[in-house]
Formats: C-alpha cells, sequence, structure tokens
C-alpha cells in the first residue's frame, strides 16, 4: 500500500492506495499556511492517524520538482513557503518511510495515464484549465520532464510575438478560467476589472444563452484550440485530456471541440492530424494515483541502481 497526498492552495486531499490502485481510504484536509514544517506535520499526522503500513509515500504539489533525494520544491505556485525545501525530506523523516515529490501537473497526467482518460494510450498530454494551464505529457507511460524538469508548463507558453515573457503575454493568460474566459466576459459586458465572478456563473449565463457570455465562450475556445493545435504538431500525441473544475461544464467541450474543428476545416493540409480532445476522468485523484504511480517508478529505479552497483 500506499499514502498519496495532493497538496493544494485551499485543501490538501490524502488516500490510502492499494497496489492496484484502488482507493482503500481517503480524506482532505485545509491546506496550512503556517510554514513548510506545519504542513510536513499535518501530513504525518494524518499518516500515522489513518494509515496502515505503507511502503511509501508520494506527494504531488505545486512547482518544479528535479527528482532530487531530498524533494527540492523550487517554486510552489501559490504555496511560496515551499520554495527552495526538500519537502520530501521533511515528510520521510516524520513517517519514517521513503517519500517522493512531484509536481502536481505531472501528478495528474500520470495518474489520468493510470486508470482515467489517457490508459492505453503512446503518448497523451493533459491540460489543467485553472488560475493557470497546468498539465503534463506522458509518454510510454512515463512523465516527460525535459531537461529542466519544465516540460508540460504550458502556463509560459508565449502568444505575442515581439512581447517579453510577463503577465497578458503568455498561455496561462487567455487561455486560464480566470484571466481568460473571465477576462473576457467582464469585458464584454463593460464591467470594472476587479468585478468578483466564479466560474458557476460565468456557466449559468452560458447555459442561459447569454450572448456576452457565449461570445466570451467562444473566443476563450479559440485560443485554446489554437495551442491545443500547436501542441499536436509538436509532439502528435494520442490524445488531449481537459482537466480543471471548468472542464465538468458539457458546454466547455462542446465549443473548444467546435473550435478545433474550424482549424481544421476545409484545410489543405490533410496530413495534420486533428487532436482527439476528451475530459479528464479522475479530478483531483488522478493527482493523487499519479504521484503513487511515479513514487513507485522511483522506487524500482532506485532498486534497479542498487543491484547494479551490488553487482560491480
Amino acid at each position: 500500500m500506499y499514502f498519496g497526498v495532493d497538496v493544494g492552495g485551499t485543501a490538501v486531499k490524502w488516500a490510502v492506495i492499494a497496489d492496484d490502485y484502488q482507493v482503500l481510504k481517503s480524506g482532505v484536509f485545509a491546506t496550512p499556511y503556517k510554514g513548510a514544517e506545519c504542513l510536513a506535520d499535518r501530513i504525518a499526522s494524518v499518516y500515522g492517524e489513518a494509515a496502515q503500513i505503507c511502503q511509501a509515500v508520494g506527494i504531488s504539489i505545486p512547482g518544479t520538482l528535479r527528482d532530487d533525494p531530498g524533494g527540492i520544491v523550487e517554486g510552489g505556485g501559490v504555496l511560496r513557503f515551499l520554495d527552495g525545501i526538500p519537502f520530501g525530506k521533511l515528510v520521510r523523516d516524520r513517517c519514517g518511510i521513503p517519500c517522493f515529490v512531484e509536481n502536481d501537473g505531472k501528478s495528474c497526467a500520470l495518474g489520468e495515464y493510470t486508470a482515467g482518460a489517457l490508459k492505453g494510450c503512446r503518448t497523451g498530454v493533459v491540460l489543467v484549465l485553472g488560475t493557470g494551464i497546468g498539465g503534463g505529457i506522458v509518454i510510454d507511460g512515463k512523465v516527460y520532464k525535459g531537461a529542466h524538469s519544465f516540460a508540460g508548463e504550458f502556463s509560459f507558453i508565449l502568444e505575442n510575438a515581439g512581447k517579453q515573457l510577463g503577465v497578458g503575454t503568455m498561455m496561462g493568460e487567455t487561455c486560464s478560467w480566470s484571466s481568460g474566459l473571465k477576462a473576457e466576459l467582464i469585458r464584454r459586458k463593460g464591467l470594472p476589472e476587479n468585478t468578483q465572478m466564479d466560474g458557476y456563473q460565468i456557466f449559468d449565463l452560458v447555459n442561459n444563452g447569454d450572448p456576452d457570455a457565449v461570445g466570451a465562450l467562444e473566443t476563450y475556445c479559440s485560443h485554446l484550440a489554437v495551442q491545443i493545435h500547436n501542441l499536436q504538431t509538436i509532439l502528435d500525441p494520442d490524445i488531449f485530456a481537459i482537466g480543471g473544475g471548468i472542464s465538468n461544464q458539457p458546454v466547455l467541450m462542446e465549443t473548444l471541440q467546435k473550435a478545433v474543428d474550424v482549424i481544421y476545416e476545409g484545410t489543405a493540409f490533410t496530413q495534420v492530424p486533428i487532436p482527439k480532445i476528451v475530459r479528464c476522468q479522475y479530478g483531483n485523484m488522478a493527482n493523487i494515483l499519479g504521484t503513487v504511480r511515479r513514487c513507485r517508478q522511483r522506487m524500482a529505479a532506485d532498486a534497479s541502481r542498487l543491484d547494479s552497483e551490488s553487482t560491480l
């Protein structure tokens, strides 16, 4: 068995996962913001109360992770107190078993490959539509991380030539639900930029036929469709899985598919593959399943390395 943890900006979800990836027990607690030590203490406390004997802990967390033994977090997203912290070591010392930490988007992609929308594919991409664009790339059952462990950080794709990398120039701005979809709707309605509006309100308007909301969604999906096309030509995946809370809205998936179809309709370049787009199946649980799978892969790699060294 394994203890899987998904650390988010609002809540920390956990589960005890069997060897066949069945969820045996699960729960959630509010994310503590008192520092890395406090967060590690809380995870270890829940592990001690909820888990039986587990082989290892796998943690999904915001930030860049380079597979170092200590699980050092670079950045940490909204959890800035994790920047530069060997969080894997903190939890390992408290729980007394191996602990491996992985980026949340990459964990989601691997979780969807393990039991969800990417299962059985050779190359798959997950795009998580949130306050930025999270996600990951899975190739032959392994997360592709690249030379700097930065592969799959789709938010940072530039959208405008001649512009500096920064706020307002990146895919994360136009294709996230908040600075993309919400901002477009606010602009169309002539509302103040700081107008508070959540996803439920936006899609209530869309589903009720509000012309500004429908138009905003179409514009948003057109931006997203272009980037999906670009990723198709670069990575040529079998499938794209769309995650994030708004992916549960059927009208989003329908509008996105129409926007993708427009790109290829009537084109003379018939050799260009048309992206296959589906919705993620496991939501936040994908992060936990993925980090457990990554944990098992790394344990197997460590065991293989030790076996090789012992024969030298």
